[in-house]
């Protein structure tokens, strides 16, 4: 049987990226034949390993087996100029302190040509797997970023969102962060879960295989070592406030 590995949320956290990556490779080893891997978004985001991150992605894209779309995160990087000498741009967006001063640090680490890998991903992830069509976004069909999909809510909420892209069979999102399997009578709505970012205490690195075939959909956990993150933060001069959404998942 083939399968696709469908990641989000990585923001930033390289530790949590490497394990799960590697787990994918074991599973390839136990059998799993796993031909693509979709990336979701927020490639980029709360954790300082923005350039790290980015090389694994960009050696991983020029395999062509991987695919990758802008989050919310990437996409707060993406609309600066291409000319600006700095990050001024985002003490003028409604965002919390700690967020604008881990972006500003995002910004910085990921030079000219960081910013630009991020500027060329697409919004919008349309693939086929066996013969079904996929529809890919971050947040919602209808709202790409700020969107969110929410876990545990009835059929009826799920086929709404589901209606817009009802000529696909899939539908993949990342706003939810937990793992998320929910079938419309328009199709499925899966969201494969968070790798670097926490939404809860004892967060482990979550990903999710997909038989491309029956759509059937199995999630993966991962353990990451926190404490390399923590030490990271603390060593940048980062907000403490990162060290408690990277323990608990929120400030």
């Amino acid at each position: 049987m083939r399968y696709v590995a469908v990641l989000a949320n990585i923001n930033g956290n390289f530790p949590a990226l490497v394990k799960a990556l590697g787990r994918i490779e074991e599973l390839k080893e136990e059998g799993y034949d796993i031909k693509k891997c979709y990336i979701l978004g927020n490639i980029v985001g709360l954790f300082p390993y923005p350039r790290e991150v980015l090389d694994v992605l960009d050696g991983l894209m020029k395999d062509n087996h991987v695919k990758i779309i802008r989050g919310e995160f990437d996409q707060i990087i993406a609309m600066s100029d291409p000319h600006a000498e700095g990050p001024g741009y985002l003490d003028k967006l409604a965002l919390e302190p700690y967020v604008k001063e881990a972006l500003k640090y995002t910004w910085e680490k990921l030079g000219h040509e960081g910013r630009e890998f991020i500027r060329d991903l697409p919004i919008y992830l349309v693939d086929k797997i066996g013969k079904n069509d996929i529809f890919g976004v971050y947040g919602s069909p209808l709202n790409p970023f700020e969107g969110k999909v929410l876990p545990e809510q009835s059929t009826t909420y799920y086929e709404a969102l589901m209606r817009p892209v009802k000529d696909y069979e899939l539908l993949l999102v990342a706003s939810p962060k937990l793992p998320m399997n929910a079938m419309t009578r328009y199709g499925r709505i899966v969201c494969p879960g968070s790798i670097g970012f926490p939404p809860g205490k004892e967060h482990k690195a979550t990903f999710a295989i997909i038989n491309v075939d029956n759509l059937h959909t199995k999630f993966v956990e991962v353990d990451y070592d926190k404490k390399i993150i923590e030490d990271k933060i603390k060593a940048e001069g980062l907000s403490e406030e990162l060290i408690k959404i990277l323990y608990h998942g929120k400030v």
